[in-house]
């Protein structure tokens, strides 16, 4: 199942995911995790008074976030713990530069994931799965708080096309 589900003190907001990539590159001097989620913006199954309705298409993503691993292959079996969604790191220059390794893309905003856990796995057909679970701001504006998620995602299928992501 390739869903992400927020639990939101209102109603549970349901997407499917239409497109997931996940890489481990080499960037600078370390290795960094790459993953990008994309739903769809299907809502067919969204009762017409729903919160959902304003907010019907997001993307999750986590960006150079440092691994000690070289590849995706060696992600399966790995529970990786992102408590903060963004760092401050010291370049070469000894200037420090804030980076950002997780965040929510919903209606033009972005908004900092936060208690990630990310669960590596291989499915029953030998791809690499995805569970994961965190906190984001609540988006739609109605509570102060935070609000729980949780990704469920299978990387299969997908062709990155670099177009897409401009």
């Amino acid at each position: 199942m390739k869903t992400i589900k927020f639990f939101h003190p209102e109603e549970t907001f349901n997407y499917n995911i239409e497109k997931s990539l996940c890489k481990v590159v080499y960037q600078g001097d370390k290795q960094v995790l790459l993953i990008e989620i994309h739903t769809t913006d299907e809502l067919d199954h969204v009762e017409d008074d729903s919160l959902q309705n304003d907010y019907p298409q997001l993307s999750l993503y986590i960006d150079d976030f440092p691994m000690d691993v070289a590849s995706t292959e060696e992600l399966t079996g790995k529970t990786i713990s992102i408590p903060y969604g963004f760092a401050e790191e010291e370049d070469e220059d000894g200037e420090i530069h804030e980076v950002y390794y997780t965040s929510l893309n919903v209606s033009e905003g972005d908004y900092e994931a936060v208690d990630n856990v990310l669960d590596f796995s291989i499915n029953e057909n030998g791809i690499l799965s995805l569970k994961w679970t965190g906190s984001v701001q609540d988006f739609t504006e109605e509570t102060d708080g935070d609000i729980k998620f949780e990704v469920n995602c299978v990387f299969e299928g997908f062709e990155f096309n670099e177009e897409e992501y401009e």
